[in-house]
């Protein structure tokens, strides 16, 4: 028998868990949840995920006034047949884009002999599976980088590669989201000591950004990263 205590505390969890759920879909897609479903180069590709494509995208997001958070469901080595087989344990409810990568499973694929027509057909079900979820279906395939944007391998990315891939996917992803709401165009937390120093006759909002982003020389690294800018 389950005691008391502990049946209070899982209708606890599952009441938070409805509620948690409810509250994205009340916020509306400018605070949506996005996932990151892929293989090598989502995963992070002999870089560190804190660096690869669902990072950067996050903050380019964020950056622009979108409360979104971007998961990262890239596992290195995976193949079609495997991201297709974890689709809806890694596709939570209450997401509401996932920006597919349609490049890393077919190379995987081809290591494993799977042919690429099967590859093509699991690609095929996995967006069909995700539109009969609801879910905005965003494609990116690291063939589209430029070469010198890969590592020695011709297959992953460099870190400058991953910012050029986040960036590309930035368009689609903030015309499925809409609009961000200008409340959200707030400074970084990481950025205020800079615009106190830096930027004080800049107005509020935008134009003290875009001063911060005017001094990126002078700025701290964690404010530029807030920002999504190069140093």
């Amino acid at each position: 028998m389950v005691p008391e205590s502990a049946q209070a505390e899982q209708g606890y969890r599952r009441t938070l868990a409805a509620l948690v759920i409810a509250l994205l879909a009340l916020a509306g897609r400018a605070h949506a949840q996005i996932v990151a479903l892929g293989a090598n180069n989502f995963s992070g590709g002999n870089i560190a995920a804190a660096a690869a494509i669902p990072a950067q995208l996050q903050l380019m997001l964020r950056a622009k006034g979108y409360g979104v958070m971007v998961l990262n469901a890239g596992i290195y080595g995976d193949t079609t047949a495997a991201m297709r087989a974890r689709l809806d344990r890694d596709i939570p409810a209450g997401t509401a884009i996932v920006v597919l990568d349609t490049s890393g499973g077919l190379y995987n694929d081809t290591l494993k002999g799977i042919s690429r027509a099967q590859g093509l057909a699991n690609l095929a079900a996995i967006k069909a599976r995700l539109a009969a979820r609801n879910i905005k279906v965003i494609t990116f395939s690291a063939a589209f980088i430029p070469p010198q944007y890969h590592q020695p391998d011709g297959v992953h990315l460099t870190p400058e590669g991953h910012r050029l891939a986040a960036s590309n996917l930035m368009t689609p992803v903030t015309q499925a989201l809409g609009a961000a709401p200008v409340v959200a165009q707030t400074l970084p937390q990481a950025c205020l000591a800079d615009a106190r120093r830096w930027c004080p006759a800049a107005p509020e909002g935008e134009g003290r950004r875009q001063c911060l982003r005017e001094h990126r020389g002078r700025v701290s690294r964690d404010c530029l990263r807030d920002l999504a800018v190069d140093p």
